[in-house]
């Protein structure tokens, strides 16, 4: 408070003992005024005086009753409040209002501090968005520059005339190639990735037949797997139900998971399809390494890889497959699970509300 100035509670005290001083003149001008007749038989109204002190002591108790109620239910509040709106100045969004009374006031403070609440989980959210911001960044110039330097390389060893037959000069141009597919697979990826989190997206939904776009799908799929090495085994018949989905966004996430299937798997991938709890559920699970539970939670994440390195040169994967895969079935308001078991392989789960 700055000097000069007067606080609230130094202003409504100051009007209450104004106004007791006031009442005790008052009483004492009309006792000196005022003729009373005396009652021989009552020895209170013989004597005005008593009548006065009664008066003012219980005018002084009611004041300070009034007081000290007043300073409880309205001044330790709001000076409360202070504390915090001083806190939250300070950047400590920790502090919080404990006052659970059952008035104006009381209500006034939880909105409070729901409000201080709503604050700090903004604020976490920010700086969390903020880390992944600059991770996301930190990998695409990584992600980007490998390639690149590769492919830099390559060009040099052939123009320097490095190269003098004609079997590494084409295996060079084929690794050429090859960067240069990766770098329009991510950068594809990173399109529709960065398109979602900005919000440039938009679904175009339609009320389908589960078992009819599970089949158009794996059907065309199990022609491509006919001579890959892996079997894509077909629990059919899928369960046929509705759903509300954008198809080309559907098939794009089946397709990431299929491909993701294919990269880890050793001899076969199965499709199978389920109702839970009002919610259709397409699983796929593979027979591969499986997935460390310490990274599992992680896998959805941009850019994460359980061997980035390794998943790179030999899988050819971007990074960004299964975090679209999340963003999309989340879109659709469905969820994707995994479990997965050292050893035996994963299985990826989409669950997603059925339309009846």
């Amino acid at each position: 408070m700055k000097p000069g100035k007067f606080s609230l509670r130094g202003i409504i005290i100051f009007s209450m003992l104004s106004m007791i001083l006031l009442t005790t003149i008052l009483l004492l001008y009309l006792f000196a005024n005022f003729n009373i007749s005396v009652d021989n038989n009552t020895e209170l109204i013989k004597n005005p005086y008593l009548w006065l002190v009664i008066i003012i002591v219980t005018t002084l108790v009611f004041y300070m009753l009034l007081i000290l109620v007043i300073n409880k239910y309205i001044f330790e509040p709001i000076f409360s409040m202070k504390r915090a709106a001083e806190h939250i100045k300070s950047g400590n969004l920790n502090y919080p209002i404990v006052y659970n009374a059952d008035n104006e006031i009381g209500e006034f403070c939880t909105e409070f501090d729901k409000m201080r609440i709503r604050l700090r989980d903004t604020i976490m959210e920010q700086h969390e968005i903020e880390k992944r911001r600059k991770r996301l960044i930190a990998s695409i110039t990584h992600d980007l520059r490998t390639p690149l330097t590769s492919i830099k390389g390559y060009v040099e060893a052939i123009q320097d005339g490095i190269v003098k037959d004609q079997e590494t000069y084409e295996k060079y141009l084929s690794t050429i190639a090859e960067k240069a597919d990766y770098l329009n697979h991510l950068i594809d990826d990173l399109s529709v990735y960065t398109k979602q989190e900005l919000g440039e997206f938009t679904l175009n939904l339609e009320r389908i037949n589960s078992s009819n776009v599970l089949s158009s799908y794996f059907d065309h799929k199990q022609y491509e797997f006919r001579h890959g090495g892996i079997e894509l085994i077909l629990h059919k018949p899928f369960i046929s139900t509705f759903i509300s989905v954008d198809p080309y966004r559907f098939n794009q996430i089946l397709e990431n998971l299929i491909g993701n299937a294919k990269k880890y798997a050793r001899t076969r991938i199965e499709v199978r399809t389920k109702v839970v709890n009002y919610h259709l559920q397409v699983l796929i699970e593979d027979d591969g390494e499986g997935i460390p539970s310490d990274v599992l939670e992680s896998i959805f994440d941009p850019f994460f890889m359980v061997n980035k390195m390794k998943d790179q040169k030999e899988k050819g994967g971007s990074g960004l497959g299964l975090a679209i895969v999340k963003q999309l079935t989340e879109r659709h308001d469905g969820k994707i699970m995994v479990e997965s078991e050292l050893g035996k392989g994963t299985i990826f789960t989409l669950d997603f509300p059925l339309d009846i």
